[in-house]
């Protein structure tokens, strides 16, 4: 771990010193979101600035007026990406040595402009679905965002505000995903950064005749998603923080109150001003909770408000300097170990897989399984790990200590999945399930482990469909979660290559551009974590354990085999139903669509490593590289989604045909195979 964390360094400090010029002028969140609501002089998209308070005061309504932040906030978010979509058109114009001979670039160049559109689209419907909400004159201009998100963290004060009397469910949410927002946010913002450095850089070597065209237009795309990333983020934040204020605040509080509460006091919202300049606003009841700010320029608050007592809810005063807080990698692992109960097992093998089906009785759905495979693999340099769990490691680089180093540490990439190129397709689907389900990264104290069985039995009386589906959400988060954390291992496969190749024409934009991606990757692992306490929720709800401290956590791995549907043992009525008979043609089809999202996957891991490969031999440069880490995440989102909507069929269909009165032991032994 060291050693690779030394490489890692390096790979930091030669970004840090060329992005320095670049990022000496780097805005912070606020200033970036106060940039992005914008509208730019060249525009097409127009209307008039509207302000939060307004919003607010259109209706006493509470319902309505949590409407009517939700849809200001999302109108926010899309005047942005309206503004990034405009950035990136223009900087594609700028493209002129040659570039309109270049069909790719043209491609590209209609593709962005097709996007601007699109997004002023969804900006023009966002204004007219506010301006309905609120209720503007006919001949009132559209609206626009005049208030800026909040991007700074919140205080809750849940534990005072609730002392003694039960919190809503919903604020049980918002107190503990805020803080992980936030961080979100954070991580957003560096990976922006750290994709302008690297357009920055690749802009310099195009003019310098080191890069071409596409390479520019392919690293603006990249800033552009993180941008949208980075507003999404923004504007889901403060959604939650309306969620959070709307469901504690007193019924007698003016939208003054409520805007102090959701994005700090300003000027419409504050009161006279005080000695010293700042600006205070009253909370409408003792328990209702305030904003304070510590004076910082460039933040929400235009006016400022005293500290307030501990007990009540604030907006958290800005961080200085909160780069600081920039993610690092975390240490590579030097392989996957099972860890306790959760690891999971197989079912004993079997010789003929369709031929041998489990002894069932007549109204008995079967899951047919597949047995596990062999692992031993002569390509594998990782010896299987224990329970048969399909090994998924990466190279780790030899310390860097010289030029020597270097060469040896840059070996060829190493393929996650080994043993599953000449299997059977069901083998693939149930090894590659197992591998991806096998809880060995998740964030710390992530919650309490529950099978699917125990589930159903916390929740005897609900509705099991909705049980099951709540309970595969929650596992298909934890899945991609602990993927995100492996695609950062890919990442850090390639340091060693992109070391040795630093002192090239391109090394230096290449070592920025790998920085980038990485940031993006642990963003993109930092809002999965979001996910997945929102899928927590959701099952603690179906479960009755919400005031539990800790949330469940899915232990059951998804079934990923054929599935017996039975039907000459259903009655011929319900058989003959078109919600059954959509059953019958559906989870066939989804059945396959996993196998062939397996196959998709272990190609996609197959492309990488033979990218980089040519990479690591200068037959290539990074940007395939990246590209090609990036199809084998989007492949395994896609197997990931695929499984997931499998297993919804299955208990939808097991939930429509079996008696509601069905012993839990035997509905959920027509859902997964039996470990």
């Amino acid at each position: 771990m060291e050693v690779v964390a030394m490489q890692i360094a390096e790979v930091l400090l030669g970004c840090l010193l060329l992005g320095q010029g670049a990022n000496q002028h780097s805005m912070r969140p606020p200033e970036m979101v106060a940039e992005a609501i914008l509208l730019p002089a060249q525009s097409t998209l127009t209307g008039q600035p509207l302000s939060l308070l307004d919003a607010l005061g259109s209706t006493p309504d509470r319902r309505r007026q949590l409407e009517a932040v939700h849809a200001y906030w999302r109108l926010a978010q899309a005047v942005a990406e309206y503004h990034f979509c405009l950035d990136y058109v223009q900087g594609l114009e700028k493209l002129k040595d040659g570039a309109e001979k270049n069909v790719s670039l043209r491609l590209i160049r209609t593709s962005a402009t097709a996007q601007l559109r699109e997004a002023e689209i969804v900006a023009v419907r966002t204004q007219h679905e506010l301006a309905e909400l609120i209720n503007l004159p006919h001949d009132a201009p559209r609206p626009l965002a005049a208030d800026r998100p909040h991007v700074g963290a919140y205080r809750t004060s849940f534990n005072e505000l609730f002392a003694g009397r039960t919190p809503p469910e919903p604020a049980r949410l918002a107190e503990r995903i805020l803080p992980l927002q936030h961080q979100v946010i954070d991580d957003r913002t560096a990976a922006v950064q750290a994709a302008e450095d690297a357009l920055v850089a690749v802009e310099e070597n195009y003019q310098s005749g080191r890069a071409n065209a596409a390479t520019v237009a392919s690293c603006g795309r990249e800033l552009l998603r993180r941008r949208q990333a980075f507003i999404r983020s923004v504007c889901d934040y403060n959604r939650n923080i309306a969620n959070y204020g709307f469901n504690v605040v007193g019924p007698a509080a003016s939208p003054q109150t409520l805007v102090a509460i959701l994005i700090g006091p300003t000027q419409r919202a504050a009161a006279p001003p005080v000695s010293g300049g700042a600006g205070a606003i009253q909370a409408a009841g003792a328990n209702e909770p305030i904003t304070n700010r510590t004076q910082q320029p460039s933040w929400n608050a235009s006016g400022l408000t005293p500290m307030q007592p501990k007990n009540e809810p604030t907006l958290a005063p800005p961080r200085e300097g909160w780069r600081a807080n920039e993610p690092t990698p975390a240490p590579p692992r030097d392989g996957f170990k099972p860890v306790g109960k959760n690891e999971p097992t197989l079912a004993p093998p079997r010789d003929d897989v369709e031929k041998e089906l489990p002894e069932t009785t007549k109204d008995q759905l079967v899951p047919i399984d597949s047995p596990p495979m062999s692992l031993e693999s002569p390509t594998s340099s990782v010896p299987p790990t224990p329970s048969g769990v399909v090994p998924m490691s990466v190279n780790k680089p030899l310390p860097l200590e010289n030029e020597q180093a270097i060469g040896k540490s840059a070996t060829v990439a190493t393929p996650l999945y080994p043993a599953l190129v000449d299997t059977s397709p069901a083998l693939r689907a149930k090894q590659l399930t197992t591998a991806l389900h096998w809880d060995r990264s998740l964030p710390k104290g992530a919650g309490k482990p529950i099978s699917l069985a125990e589930c159903l039995l916390r929740a005897a009386g609900g509705d099991r469909r909705a049980t099951v589906e709540a309970y595969w959400l929650l596992r298909r988060r934890a899945a991609e979660y602990q993927w995100l954390v492996e695609q950062a291992d890919l990442f850090d496969e390639v340091v060693p290559v992109v070391l040795k190749r630093r002192n090239t024409s391109d090394g230096a934009a290449e070592m920025v551009r790998l920085h980038a991606a990485r940031l993006a990757v642990h963003a993109a692992r930092s809002e999965a974590h979001v996910a997945l306490v929102e899928a927590q929720y959701a099952l603690a709800l179906q479960i009755g354990t919400v005031a539990d401290a800790d949330w469940p956590l899915a232990s059951t791995v998804p079934h990923s085999g054929s599935y017996l549907l039975k039907l000459d043992a259903q009655p011929d009525g319900l058989v003959d139903s078109w919600p059954v008979r959509r059953l019958v043609a559906m989870i066939p089809a989804l059945s396959e669509d996993v196998r062939q999202r397996t196959m998709a996957v272990v190609e996609a891991d197959a492309a990488r490593v033979a990218t980089v490969e040519k990479y690591r031999t200068a037959a290539a440069t990074i940007s395939p590289v990246l590209e090609s880490i990036a199809e084998q995440s989007a492949q395994t989102s896609a197997f990931l989604d695929a499984l997931l909507e499998y297993n919804r069929a299955i208990a939808e269909y097991a939930s429509t045909v079996l008696p509601p009165t069905t012993p839990t032991d035997k509905f959920v032994a027509t859902l997964v195979v039996k470990p």
